[in-house]
């Protein structure tokens, strides 16, 4: 497991980045949550932070009780260019397919998958962070 090398806490998630490299967005697991428009910018803006001048994968940890209002799916929020990947963990099936539809409707413009185990989407987070380094 990889240490955590800076973080910064918000309301509802933590933003970390992480000693492998990877960028670690982690919502609060049991406790309900609603991410709104300032919300998201507010997560958008720790991220950017974490990017330190270097192209990264992003792991997003949800939490049980996490969902985001209309004026939030609205937002379009994939115009950087420091994003390698988005690996999503999603436990709730309702999540899931609210995600699932979320990024069918905003197609990002990097690779985004779903995964149940930290571990699963890690790996495929290196792997698509070693194919970006190869083709640049």
């Amino acid at each position: 497991m990889s240490e955590i090398v800076e973080s910064i806490t918000l309301d509802f998630c933590t933003i970390s980045l992480r000693s492998d490299g990877l960028i670690e967005n982690r919502f609060v697991w049991d406790t309900p949550y609603e991410i709104t428009t300032e919300k998201l910018i507010e997560i958008n803006s720790a991220i950017k932070s974490m990017y330190k001048g270097k192209r990264r994968g992003i792991v997003s940890i949800a939490g049980l009780y996490g969902s985001m209002t209309p004026e939030a799916r609205q937002l379009d929020m994939f115009h950087d260019d420091h994003t390698i990947a988005i690996a999503l963990i999603i436990q709730s099936t309702s999540q899931r397919l609210l995600a699932n539809f979320y990024f069918r409707v905003k197609k990002a413009p990097f690779p985004v998958k779903f995964f149940k185990t930290e571990a699963e989407a890690a790996e495929w987070l290196y792997q698509q962070c070693r194919q970006a380094k190869m083709a640049s």
